[in-house]
C-alpha cells in the first residue's frame, strides 16, 4: 500500500522548501570522518544537484547515505526522501533504506551517536521535513513500522 496522495505531495513540498537552496558540499566533505573508504559514495563525487540524480542512480547507491558526512547526508538525503514517497510501493531497497537513514536507535545503541552525528547540521524546517517524511509512512506495513521507530528520535 502506498502512502496517502496527499501525505506524499505535501511531504514532498516541504523536502523542496527547506532543502531547495542548500550548496552541494565540496567531494572532500561527503565521507563521514569514522568511515574507512569510500566506495558507497563515489559515484557522488561530481555527481549533479540532488534534485536533478536519476532514480537509478539512487537505487543503485542505496547505501551510501550509511557513509555520508553530516553534509552529505543533509545535502543528498532529500533526493533519496523524494525518490521514497513517490515509489514505496517499488520492490527495490531504497524507500527502506531511507527510512533506516533516520533511525538512530536508542540511545544505548552501538552506532547511535554514529547516525545522529549525521542529523547535527539540520535546521528546524528541514527537521520538520524529515517528520513529515517519515509521517507519510505511518501505518504502511514494514515500512510505516521502521518510520514510527525513527519518529522516536525526530518528534
Amino acid at each position: 500500500m502506498a502512502p496517502d496522495p496527499y501525505a506524499v505531495e505535501s511531504a514532498v513540498e516541504e523536502i523542496e522548501a527547506a532543502f531547495g537552496d542548500l550548496a552541494p558540499p565540496g567531494d572532500d566533505a561527503l565521507l563521514h570522518p569514522r568511515c574507512m573508504d569510500d566506495n558507497d559514495i563515489a559515484e557522488f563525487y561530481g555527481a549533479p544537484r540532488w534534485q536533478d540524480l536519476p532514480g537509478d542512480f539512487l537505487v543503485r547507491n542505496y547505501a551510501a547515505p550509511s557513509f555520508f558526512s553530516a553534509e552529505g547526508f543533509r545535502y543528498y538525503l532529500p533526493a533519496f526522501m523524494v525518490w521514497s514517497l513517490k515509489h514505496a510501493e517499488s520492490p527495490e531497497y531504497l524507500a527502506e533504506a531511507t527510512l533506516r537513514a533516520f533511525d538512530p536507535g536508542e540511545a544505548e545503541a552501538p552506532l547511535h551517536d554514529f547516525a545522529v552525528s549525521k542529523f547535527a547540521l539540520f535546521d528546524t524546517a528541514q527537521r520538520r521535513a524529515v517528520a513529515a517524511f517519515l509521517e507519510a509512512f505511518r501505518g504502511e506495513g514494514e515500512l510505516g513500522e521502521i518510520a514510527e521507530a525513527a519518529l522516536k528520535y525526530w518528534k
